[in-house]
């Protein structure tokens, strides 16, 4: 191709041959030939370029091309945007909404934890897709461990949940003794909910934090059984939960708590515990400080009264009024009666007595009972003995104290056996 003469590159100097557009020498971009037929469109002017790569063909005319638009090698790459980036983008953007001043455009509203992990969550879905946002949470586990802290409150944030509020607390330091276990209420104690028993529901909890002893016989009972709240209107309310619900073994001693979900408006000395089922003695008391509890506590007498059986000395050492017996609570509308004997006997002849179901009765008001429950009365006592000791427990109508013992006469033995009798009474 000829050269133009006198045109030269205005870069580097080289010779530039007519219709050139770039320097074959420097690639500089050389300004447009002169107007010709095409209506003396002026050509665009652009900045140099850098370094711009070899071309294997002819570039389209410069008036070809949108006005204002540097060729694709003159143009800066564009770096695509990480969607992490996005959405951690977006979700400070909506903080920084929710936190400004311009309360006008951005109503604030309290911020829950719940609230801020769903708008995380749709903002990762919209960006990432379903299987962009597993593949998310695989790779980058701390983001995931700290959504999780936000939603459970543990980071201190605009999203974390309040602390539980102070329960209020009614110390009682009161003991009843149900089925061979001492039960000390040390106190009731209602809040919303507590950290070992959450409650979700609108209602409030009443917890009971208890002291067990259990004797050397104990009941087989489980709390959610005997145990039940009764509210102002007489409603029965069973535990919601327990800490333990089966009774103590034999010889332990525990804490324990049993929680009851109560109306919200309910008061702690507006509630009375029942203890026992519908079939045994129930123990009802109110949920007060200096309530009475003195009718569920034993009464014990010292009679010391003698009885003449079998040429032997019966002496009843004491009787006591209980609710229970040998681990077994009394039942319903009844009360027990345990007779603590000592026997002498000063023949020469081994009395041989038997079990005491067979010739020992308990008269109390218009009923007669026969022993109930285990006896320790010995069934043979030596010749020429003294100090044979048991106890003998009856069942009585509730509400009776005064009683009258009798052994029951053996006529039809030989020597034959007179019956005995004597009044007992309990204060």
């Amino acid at each position: 191709m000829a050269q133009t003469p006198g045109r030269s590159c205005p870069n580097c100097g080289g010779p530039i041959a007519a219709g050139q557009r770039f320097c074959t020498n420097c690639g500089t971009v050389l300004e447009a030939p002169p107007p010709s037929q095409y209506g003396g469109m002026q050509q665009q002017n652009y900045p140099p370029a850098q370094q711009p790569p070899p071309y294997a063909q002819q570039q389209p005319a410069p008036y070809a091309q949108p006005p204002q638009q540097p060729p694709p090698y003159m143009q800066p790459p564009q770096q695509k945007q990480s969607p992490i980036a996005e959405a951690f983008g977006a979700l400070g953007l909506l903080f920084l909404l929710r936190r400004s001043g311009l309360r006008g455009y951005v109503p604030r509203r309290k911020s829950s934890g719940c609230c801020g992990c769903l708008v995380l969550l749709v903002i990762l879905l919209v960006v990432l897709g379903l299987p962009g946002y597993f593949a998310f949470r695989t790779k980058i586990p701390a983001l995931q461990n700290t959504i999780n802290s936000i939603s459970s409150g543990k980071t201190g944030g605009i999203l974390a949940t309040p602390p539980l509020a102070s329960p209020t607390t009614t110390h009682l330091n009161e003991t009843v003794n149900f089925a061979g276990v001492d039960i000390t209420i040390l106190n009731v104690q209602q809040a919303s909910s507590f950290s070992d028993d959450n409650n979700s529901s609108t209602n409030k909890l009443v917890r009971l934090n208890l002291q067990e002893k259990a004797g050397s016989a104990v009941g087989s009972f489980l709390y959610s059984d005997v145990m039940r709240l009764v509210l102002p209107d007489k409603t029965t309310i069973v535990p919601s939960s327990e800490q333990s619900d089966i009774r103590p073994d034999q010889g332990t001693t525990r804490t324990n708590w049993i929680d009851f979900t109560v109306p919200a408006n309910t008061k702690i000395d507006q509630l009375t515990l029942l203890l026992g089922t519908d079939k045994e003695a129930q123990m009802s008391f109110p949920l007060s400080s200096g309530a009475n509890l003195s009718a569920y506590q034993l009464k014990t007498a010292s009679p010391n009264t003698t009885m003449q059986y079998a040429g032997l000395t019966w002496t009843v050492t004491s009787v006591t009024l209980a609710w229970n017996y040998n681990g077994q609570q009394a039942d319903k509308g009844m009360r027990y009666v345990v007779a603590q004997f000592r026997i002498d006997n000063p023949t020469s002849q081994q009395f041989i007595s038997g079990f005491p179901e067979e010739y020992m009765r308990l008269k109390a008001g218009d009923a007669t009972s026969a022993p109930a429950g285990n006896t320790t009365l010995p069934l043979t006592v030596p010749a020429n003995s003294s100090g044979a000791t048991g106890v003998v427990a009856f069942q009585v109508p509730e509400g009776v104290t005064s009683y009258t013992l009798i052994l029951l006469g053996k006529p039809n033995l030989s020597p034959p056996i007179s019956q005995s009798t004597t009044n007992l009474q309990v204060a």
